[in-house]
C-alpha cells in the first residue's frame, strides 16, 4: 500500500478495530473513527469521535485530518447498522438510522476523503457492502436497499474522478466473524444465509485485510468502480 494515513470507520469494535490492529502491528498509520471513544493506545494511531451521518462532524473530522502529517491514502467504510427484522416489522425509525448511517454517512466521509485525495491526486476509497445485495437475504430489506445504494454511488464517484489516482471499489461482505452483524443472528439465521452461498465459512478480519490491500495496491491503479463478492453467488 501507498504510504501514508490510513482512516477506518466504525473503528471501535469488531471488524473495524480488527483491522485497525493489524494494520497499526504491520506499522501503518492509522486513524478511526466512531460513535464510541476508543481504548486502542498506539503512537500510530488517532481516534475520533463521530456520527458519519452528522456532516458538521463530519467535515470538522476531515479538517483535522487534513492537518495531521501524513496525507489520506486509503480510506476504509466499514461502519454500518444492521437488521434483522422482516420489512413489515421494521419501524420507521430504524430504517432512517440504518439509511443515515449506511448510505448517507459512507457517502459523506467519501466525499470529504475526495477532496483531500483530489488536491494529492492520489487515494484509495473502499466502501463495505455486503452479499446480502444479490441475494435478497430476507429479514435485511433496508439494510440491502442502503448497501445496493452504496455501490450505485460507489460506481458514480469512481468515474467522476476516473482521470485522476484515485479508485473507488466495494467489498460484499459475506458473514464476518466477531462483526456486529454476525453476533446479531441466531443460529438458524446464520444456517439460512450459509445456505445460499458457494462458499458459505465465515470470514476472518484477514481476509477482508487481504481484499483491502489488494484494492488499495499500486498494482490494482486500474481497477475501480467494481465491486467483489466473498462467499460465492
Amino acid at each position: 500500500m501507498q504510504d501514508g494515513r490510513i482512516l477506518i470507520t466504525g473503528a471501535s469494535r469488531g471488524l473495524g478495530r480488527g483491522l485497525v490492529e493489524r494494520l497499526l502491528a504491520a506499522g501503518a498509520i492509522v486513524s478511526g473513527c466512531s460513535r464510541q471513544s476508543s481504548d486502542i493506545k498506539h503512537p500510530n494511531y488517532t481516534h475520533f469521535v463521530v456520527d458519519i451521518s452528522d456532516e458538521p462532524s463530519v467535515v470538522s473530522m476531515f479538517k483535522d485530518i487534513a492537518a495531521l502529517k501524513e496525507p489520506l491514502t486509503l480510506l476504509v467504510n466499514n461502519a454500518g447498522v444492521s437488521q434483522a427484522s422482516l420489512g413489515i416489522l421494521t419501524r420507521a425509525a430504524n430504517a432512517e438510522a440504518i439509511i443515515r448511517t449506511n448510505l448517507l454517512g459512507t457517502f459523506l466521509v467519501s466525499r470529504e476523503a475526495l477532496k483531500l485525495m483530489q488536491r494529492q491526486k492520489y487515494g484509495r476509497i473502499v466502501n463495505f457492502s455486503s452479499i446480502n445485495v444479490p441475494l435478497g437475504s430476507a429479514g435485511s430489506s433496508l439494510y440491502n436497499a442502503s448497501k445496493a445504494g452504496v455501490e450505485a454511488f460507489s460506481n458514480v464517484l469512481a468515474r467522476e474522478c476516473g482521470n485522476t489516482d484515485i479508485t473507488i471499489n466495494t467489498l460484499g461482505l459475506s458473514l464476518v466473524n466477531n462483526s456486529g452483524m454476525f453476533e446479531s443472528l441466531g443460529e438458524k439465521a446464520v444456517s439460512a444465509k450459509q445456505s445460499n452461498m458457494l462458499k458459505p465459512k465465515v470470514l476472518e478480519v484477514d481476509e477482508v485485510l487481504h481484499a483491502v490491500k489488494f484494492f488499495a495496491s499500486p498494482l490494482a491503479r486500474n481497477m475501480t468502480c467494481q465491486t467483489l463478492y466473498f462467499g460465492g453467488l
